[in-house]
This record gives structure tokens, C-alpha cells and sequence, in this order.
């Protein structure tokens, strides 16, 4: 009984609720002060936001849970990398300029809510290639294939990083939503370092997918569905 207990997939998904809210909302929190809570949820946008990205938790551990136990890595973005980590201080440094009036500009509700609208939109794209991928380890199970990368079904079918993709959009919404000067121009780097891992990925799947990636670079763009 024990040992059903330990496996059951309850705890990657628990993880993933915790770890989720700690960097987004956890973070933020940090940053503006938690001394002052009751002032970071007196905005109407950062208190939606927060909901949001609690409710945005929950999805993705419940994806945690419905994926076969069996699969050794589940897909998620590599936050080993360093334009994760400007992902994170863009979420830091906003939240703590915004309570502080460092490198923000004056208040307005409409460029807020526009940023939560864009985060949203990030937030949708992230569910919907995570509920992808899941489903295709649900459906196939033996015959899964070993990387999201080269699916062809949902967000996969026009781009194969759809992960870089939500990261951008995460990162634009919440520098507008903490009228963040710093967000903003943190955008710039933190697109550099995502175009320069693409590139990188690319060349290790043309080399390690060689029968199957020619076609599927033909069928696909990298980051932006007809573009790029």
C-alpha cells in the first residue's frame, strides 16, 4: 500500500502546483513586499492576475497527474537556461518597480488590462500545447514519440517551440501589466537568448531526428506560425 502511495502521481503533480504559484506568483509577491500584500491585490489587474496564474497551476498539475506514469520526462521549458532565468527577473524586477515607481510609468488601468489580455493569450497557448503533448502520451502510449518537437497535432502543427513562444508573451503581458520600463527592455535580451537556443535546438534534432526532421522543418515553422 506504501508503495502505490509513493507512486501515485499526486506528488509530481503537487510539485508542479507549488512550484508554479511560487514563480509566479510567489515571486512577484517577494519583490513588491510581502509586508504590503493587501496593497499588491488592491489593483484589480494584479489581483485577476494572481487568480489567473492559480488557476493556471492547477491545469498543469492536473496535466502532471493524467500523464502516463511511465513517461520519464514530461515536457516542459528547460529552466536550466539562462533566458529562463531573465523570464523570472523580468517577473521580479517589474513587480518591485511598480510598487516602488522605479523605472514605471504613470498609472493606466488600460495598458494593465491589455497585459493581462496578452498574458492570457501566452497562458492559452502553454495549455493547449502541454494538453497536446499529454494527450499524445495518453493516446499512443508505446508508440509515443520521444519529443513534442516533432508532433503534428495542436500548437505543434504550425510551430515546433511553441514553449519559447508563451515564454515572449508571458514576459510582454506582465511588463505591461507592472508598468515596467525594466520588463520592457529585458525583452530584448530574453529574445536573443531564445533565438539563439532555437537555433541550437535545431541542430541537435537535425542531427539526432534525421529521417523524420527535413519533413518536419518542410511542415513547420519555428516560432511563429507562416513567418519564423
Amino acid at each position: 500500500m506504501f508503495d502505490q502511495i509513493f507512486k501515485s502521481r499526486i506528488w509530481p503533480a503537487s510539485w508542479r502546483f507549488l512550484s508554479v504559484c511560487l514563480i509566479y506568483v510567489g515571486l512577484p509577491l517577494l519583490a513588491w513586499g510581502t509586508n504590503d500584500w493587501r496593497g499588491f491585490l488592491s489593483n484589480p489587474v494584479r489581483t485577476s492576475f494572481s487568480v489567473v496564474a492559480i488557476v493556471y497551476a492547477l491545469i498543469l498539475a492536473w496535466l502532471v497527474y493524467i500523464t502516463p506514469s511511465q513517461t520519464e520526462e514530461e515536457h516542459r521549458f528547460d529552466l536550466g537556461r539562462w533566458h529562463a532565468y531573465m523570464f523570472e527577473s523580468i517577473f521580479v524586477l517589474s513587480a518591485f518597480g511598480d510598487r516602488r515607481s522605479i523605472l514605471a510609468w504613470a498609472e493606466n488601468p488600460a495598458l494593465r488590462w491589455l497585459g493581462l489580455a496578452i498574458y492570457l493569450l501566452g497562458m492559452g497557448v502553454s495549455i493547449w500545447a502541454n494538453f497536446t503533448w499529454v494527450n499524445h502520451l495518453r493516446g499512443e502510449a508505446g508508440r509515443a514519440v520521444d519529443n513534442p518537437v516533432l508532433l503534428y497535432e495542436g500548437p505543434f502543427h504550425w510551430i515546433r517551440y511553441p514553449s519559447m513562444l508563451y515564454l515572449a508573451i508571458y514576459c510582454l503581458g506582465f511588463a505591461l501589466m507592472f508598468r515596467s520600463w525594466v520588463g520592457l527592455f529585458m525583452m530584448l535580451p530574453l529574445i536573443a537568448g531564445i533565438l539563439n537556443r532555437i537555433n541550437s535546438l535545431e541542430k541537435i534534432y537535425a542531427e539526432k531526428y534525421k529521417k523524420v526532421w527535413p519533413l518536419r522543418r518542410h511542415a513547420s515553422k519555428k516560432i511563429i506560425p507562416y513567418l519564423y
